[in-house]
């Protein structure tokens, strides 16, 4: 259904089985699937790629082009996953030719007045509180949670399964399963809440691993670069050599 007050174009690809609500816009090359809702006042800009089943509430804009001082109207996307929750007044804007895309993944709630900035990536089942401003070139990893209005700084990452604290400023990378809490910010342990919501790959004996091994890497006044590569070096859960291998270059010296 399109609402007679909403403006589509004709070059633009809309399933028959999506909702197109009151003065909402949608430019050409947008691409809208089955089962989308878009309510009212929501703006769809060109190469804007929106999955199955995604609801966007009232004045969100999606798809808008970079702020970066170096874009020059190269043609790049913001593809939106299936399932996914974006609420009042959130803006998301498009790549950059750095990466060509910024990606929501399945899942993914974004509450209101969310800025989610060039280049990003939002990981599955993310949630990112009301008012968070994530920067260019931002990584959320699967199932993070940020608090409301955090503000995160380009090219920091938010770990998989971490959580990051209300009113923060995150200026360095999270690890993941950590929780990120206080000014300045500093890890406060690991996301227990998050873990234990998904037993079947997080059983108490790996979550005592990551316990752990989060003692190993920031309670025991080692230097962080010499334990992760103790960790890595051993015979560790797997997990915990997938989750943190990734992130030897950003943890050292934290």
């Amino acid at each position: 259904m399109i609402h007679p007050s909403a403006l589509v174009s004709s070059q633009a690809e809309v399933s028959p089985e999506a909702f197109v609500g009151p003065w909402c816009i949608v430019e050409a090359g947008a691409k809208i699937a089955s089962g989308v809702r878009l309510e009212s006042r929501v703006h769809v800009y060109p190469l804007t790629e929106i999955s199955e089943n995604t609801a966007v509430y009232d004045g969100a804009i999606l798809g808008a082009p970079p702020q970066d001082l170096k874009y020059a109207g190269e043609p790049t996307v913001l593809r939106i996953g299936k399932n996914c929750t974006i609420r009042e007044y959130c803006t998301l804007n498009r790549g950059t030719v750095a990466s060509g895309c910024t990606e929501i993944f399945d899942d993914v709630l974004l509450m209101a007045y969310v800025h989610v900035a060039h280049d990003c990536r939002i990981g599955e089942g993310a949630v990112v509180s009301n008012g968070c401003q994530l920067g260019g070139h931002v990584h959320v990893g699967k199932y993070a949670t940020i608090g409301g209005t955090a503000g995160v700084a380009q090219r920091c990452r938010v770990g998989a399964y971490s959580f990051v604290g209300a009113s923060l400023k995150v200026d360095r990378d999270v690890p993941p399963a950590v929780k990120a809490l206080g000014n300045p910010l500093k890890f406060a342990g690991i996301n227990l809440h998050a873990l234990r919501r998904f037993p079947e790959r997080f059983s108490e004996e790996r979550i005592q691993n990551f316990e752990r091994a989060y003692k190993l890497l920031f309670r025991t006044g080692v230097p962080v670069e010499n334990s992760l590569q103790n960790l890595l070096a051993s015979d560790a859960d797997p997990i915990l050599k997938e989750f943190f291998s990734g992130w030897h270059g950003s943890l050292i010296g934290r």
